[in-house]
């Protein structure tokens, strides 16, 4: 077999390469995730008080049961944002958010109403995106939120809010504690 020499160099730099990605001098931390997974740790070295933690993890648990399609990865509110839909019924959406807490959200056309979700202080606004819609922001730390919104076909706010709430509700005990 004849191998040239700029193939065998490319091999070469891509191995070393993939190599260099798992390094036991780095340091690190695994996070699980899934319904059962404990709480992250803050760890704030990466700068992202949320580390590995996935929007998309926290909200199919809660809707995938519920008939809702598998959650697909969205980036309107940042990076790590997730959304998912099901047929006939609305939309719902995760956000995890390291550059603003729940006081630099908008409230849209809704209102802000203060809440806790677990011992975490939230806001709750039900209207943010007009009719049959809520969202519902836990605080992570003052610069960093949670933000589980819906969006009904049909509904009242109160009826998005209820769906808000539990995915909210089911990701608490998920979110890292902050600094």
């Amino acid at each position: 077999m004849s191998v040239r020499p700029r193939s065998l160099i490319a091999l070469i730099a891509a191995l070393a390469i993939a190599a260099s990605g798992c390094s036991p001098e780095l340091p690190g931390s695994a996070v699980a995730s899934g319904p059962n997974a404990a709480p992250a740790k803050s760890d704030n070295r990466s700068g992202d008080v949320f580390g590995n933690l996935k929007a998309c993890d926290l909200l199919g648990a809660t809707t995938t049961p519920k008939g809702f399609e598998p959650p697909v990865v969205e980036t309107a509110e940042s990076d790590n944002g997730c959304a998912t839909r099901k047929r006939r019924y609305g939309s719902a959406r995760l956000y995890l958010v390291s550059e603003a807490g729940i006081d630099q959200l908008s409230a849209g056309q809704g209102t802000k109403i203060p809440t806790k979700v677990g011992e975490r202080d939230a806001v709750e606004i039900p209207g943010d995106a007009g009719k049959q819609a809520c969202t519902v922001a836990i605080a992570v730390t003052p610069n960093a939120r949670m933000t589980a919104s819906t969006g009904l076909n049909k509904g009242t706010n109160e009826e998005a809010c209820a769906l808000s709430r539990e995915i909210a509700m089911a990701a608490e005990p998920k979110l890292p504690r902050g600094n």
